[in-house]
């Protein structure tokens, strides 16, 4: 990337910040939704509904360039595969896990999807681990383990949680290291557009079948939740980040993005009156400098 304008630099940090503060709400507003009765497999529903359609223009955005590659076969069946992994199983791994867990452990713990990625990279390259990086992990890991111990002699369901949302970050770190030739080759809004477009349909589909047209009448207070989960910390954030690296680079997006485990915390504590402990609160700085070494390589 090349030099870098003022301007560039400042209008790069706001689209950000604002894209790091639109997906630290999901968990607030699925904490919400819960409390109005609504499950997890109907709140990703629905947050896939509404946002399928911004997701659709996006592809027909993306494919107006004549000069665009064309899908093959191989490209259709990586995307399906991709799209389960990144955006279908981790998003109901992570709300069903929301269930259980409160909204500040539920972000730390999806906040480690860097050092998973790093893991895998490991271990399917065969890579020795720099001792550097090992730290990083020990970190990482001894800080979400601080706030887990919290957790369970505060909340039942603790450890359940916890390991549906780690799953949901494994998936979707599985889907990081997959997609990278992919984005390269499709670029990155056809290649987004397309993922979430097969997630929305294996969402919209298990709801059908295990739950009937039924799951889809909800009452008015979880129908705004669902759409402000879909456009807030969804449709918004996806868009703002992009926009957002390609102004500032994927190194400084990723610093500014780390707030966004405290981000949570502090609105857990305003809107779900979630308390903060010093416990949890030096559990997320464990973390989220672990997460910030990893992620600079």
């Amino acid at each position: 990337m090349g030099s870098i304008t003022s301007r560039q630099r400042w209008t790069g940090t706001l689209l950000v910040l604002v894209s790091t503060a639109g997906f630290s709400a999901k968990s607030i507003f699925a904490k919400l939704a819960y409390r109005y009765g609504c499950d997890a497999l109907t709140l990703v529903s629905w947050r896939m509904l509404l946002s399928l359609p911004f997701f659709l223009l996006a592809i027909f955005w993306a494919t107006r360039n004549p000069d665009r590659p064309t899908l093959r076969r191989e490209d259709m069946i990586s995307i399906g595969l991709l799209g389960v992994a990144g955006y279908y199983l981790s998003s109901i791994l992570d709300f069903e896990g929301l269930m259980f867990i409160s909204a500040s452990l539920e972000r730390l713990a999806l906040f480690l999807y860097p050092t998973l990625v790093v893991i895998l990279d490991l271990a399917f390259n065969d890579k020795p681990m720099k001792r550097r990086t090992f730290m990083a992990l020990l970190l990482s890991y001894c800080g979400i383990a601080l706030v887990v111990i919290h957790g369970l002699s505060h909340q039942h369901g603790t450890l359940l949680g916890t390991m549906l949302v780690m799953g949901s970050a494994l998936s979707y770190a599985c889907y990081l290291l997959g997609s990278q030739p992919l984005i390269q080759r499709l670029g990155s809004l056809r290649f987004t557009g397309l993922t979430l477009c097969v997630a929305s349909i294996c969402v919209l589909l298990q709801t059908l079948i295990q739950e009937g047209p039924s799951a889809f009448h909800i009452s008015l207070p979880i129908f705004w939740l669902a759409l402000a989960t879909a456009l807030i910390s969804t449709v918004m954030p996806v868009f703002l980040l992009t926009a957002g690296i390609a102004r500032i680079g994927s190194q400084q997006a990723a610093l500014i993005g780390s707030i966004g485990p405290v981000a949570t915390m502090f609105l857990g504590l305003w809107l779900l009156h979630e308390p903060i402990t010093l416990l949890q609160f030096f559990g997320a700085i464990l973390v989220t400098g672990g997460v910030m070494v990893v992620s600079r390589g």
